[in-house]
């Protein structure tokens, strides 16, 4: 039995995995690698660390300085699109029926924390949710140090917890806190083949609801 929904971000509540494909072809091109990632090949090259993935469509290690070009060009361009991304189809649908049957709800995502409440005052979510929380670290740490921390600062027994993200990533964290995880394939950078080999996943946010409350 779950009673609180941890919310990803990025790819979940938000429909942004096209701005992130422009803008990895745009900080390719800053690199002066060939530019010719569309929402497929992203899903089927897509891998942790990032520096490797870039390596791999690069062709080649990427030094310190064309990494910190790269990572310049790609969140010039994401932050540029971001403000008009729309919200997942059912998004606000999916708050109001978790609220409505009585679950807590807040957020968790590796974009940087202030950042993140920008994004989230931008469209007037902020009342959703217990609490927001980013990365506050910058360093890369694991998702999964983050959601143990959120959850501690919650004061929430990880057993009765539901992660709703759209990464390998997310299901891992839950995995290694102990809490539930429901994948969503629609804005993700992964096939949902892939997802479904780590969580139980869905095509579509209001699937994911469905999913989540049969667990209530």
């Amino acid at each position: 039995m779950v009673d609180h929904v941890v919310w990803d971000w990025n790819g979940t509540l938000l429909a942004d995995v096209h701005a992130v494909v422009d803008a990895s072809n745009a900080s390719l091109e800053a690199v002066g690698a060939a530019s010719s990632l569309d929402l497929e090949r992203y899903r089927s090259t897509f891998r942790r660390p990032l520096r490797a993935f870039y390596a791999d469509l690069v062709g080649r290690e990427v030094p310190d300085d064309e990494w910190a070009r790269l990572n310049a060009v790609f969140g010039e361009h994401y932050r540029g699109a971001e403000p008009t991304l729309p919200l997942a189809d059912g998004a606000r649908d999916a708050l109001e029926r978790f609220a409505g049957a009585g679950f807590g709800q807040s957020v968790l995502s590796m974009l940087a924390h202030d950042e993140l409440h920008a994004t989230l005052g931008r469209r007037g979510l902020h009342d959703w949710f217990a609490r927001v929380d980013g990365d506050h670290h910058h360093d890369g740490r694991s998702k999964a140090d983050a959601l143990a921390r959120h959850l501690d600062t919650l004061g929430l027994d990880p057993a009765r917890v539901v992660l709703v993200g759209d990464t390998l990533d997310d299901a891992a964290a839950t995995a290694a806190v102990g809490s539930a995880c429901v994948l969503v394939a629609e804005h993700s950078t992964h096939h949902e083949a892939d997802l479904r080999t780590v969580a139980p996943a869905v095509a579509t946010l209001p699937e994911a609801v469905e999913v989540v409350l049969a667990l209530r």
